[in-house]
């Protein structure tokens, strides 16, 4: 035990000299990029919290997606990494119709942004990477039956739905989808995303129950493997943008930021222009 002990701590120290001179080293040509959204399902969810939006397929609307896909473009990604199971061809099938006027799109962000970007983009194909995780919400919610807690636990939602969720669809209504996008990938909301996992969820562990970390291990362990789908995609001299709902992207970006062997890109600053 004590001879492990001594390894990985000699491996620690290496890795750490290793980071202090890799973030000195200049980024080059060869470095792949990477850029993330946040981004609500355009169709709904059954997320327990979730925005109810029926106007996506309005003329402004519709005026609105090309305009942010025409702000994304600028970023001028060489793939586009969607939200949906990786290994999975059904999506580039589709995107393989659509390209060639065969398919319209459907309201759902992975076709409306995603599809309609790769396509002006003269893509051949879109890339998949997410990767699907059992999180045992069921047993939170009897853990907290069985311990009196619903009230408590009804409270915790009723006060995010009103000054998260009532808030971000005044905004939706009041503003146009860039601006949009731009206010839901902010840091302040990236860190609230996060931190409701910590805050909300391991509050009704027990002694002998734990299944509110159980709960954040799962969705953060979700997440590396959405990464490491990620790394094998991208390659050499890449620029990705990966559409990804904002639960995800408020994990994965500070994963990239951390990061030296690839560039993170604030998509939000193509966003705003």
């Amino acid at each position: 035990m004590k001879k492990t002990t001594i390894i990985l701590s000699a491996l620690l120290i290496v890795f750490t000299t290793f980071e202090g001179f890799s973030q000195n080293t200049p980024v080059n040509d060869a470095t792949p990029q990477i850029a993330l959204l946040g981004t609500f399902h355009f169709a709904g969810s059954n997320d327990l919290l979730s925005m109810k939006i029926e106007d996506l397929a309005t003329e402004k609307r519709q005026k609105e997606i090309q305009e942010l896909v025409d702000k994304i473009k600028k970023f001028n990604p060489t793939k586009v990494i969607l939200e949906y199971e990786f290994g999975k061809t059904r999506l580039d099938s589709l995107y393989q119709l659509y390209r060639k006027g065969e398919h319209t799109l459907t309201i759902n962000e992975r076709q409306q942004i995603g599809f309609r970007l790769a396509k002006q983009l003269g893509h051949e194909h879109i890339y998949v990477a997410d990767h699907i995780a059992d999180l045992p919400f069921g047993e939170l919610m009897q853990l907290i039956e069985a311990t009196g807690q619903m009230d408590d636990f009804n409270g915790v939602i009723g006060n995010i739905q009103q000054n998260v969720m009532v808030p971000q669809k005044t905004f939706y209504d009041t503003h146009n989808l860039s601006e949009f996008f731009v206010m839901m990938n902010a840091d302040v909301y990236d860190k609230d995303n996060r931190g409701s996992y910590f805050q909300y969820l391991m509050k009704y562990d027990t002694k002998d129950n734990n299944v509110g970390v159980r709960i954040a291990t799962a969705w953060w362990g979700r997440n590396f493997q959405i990464m490491s789908n990620i790394d094998r995609i991208i390659e050499p001299g890449d620029r990705a943008f990966v559409l990804f709902g904002q639960g995800h992207t408020s994990i994965l970006k500070p994963f990239y930021q951390d990061r030296t062997d690839v560039q993170y890109v604030e998509i939000e600053d193509y966003l705003k222009k």
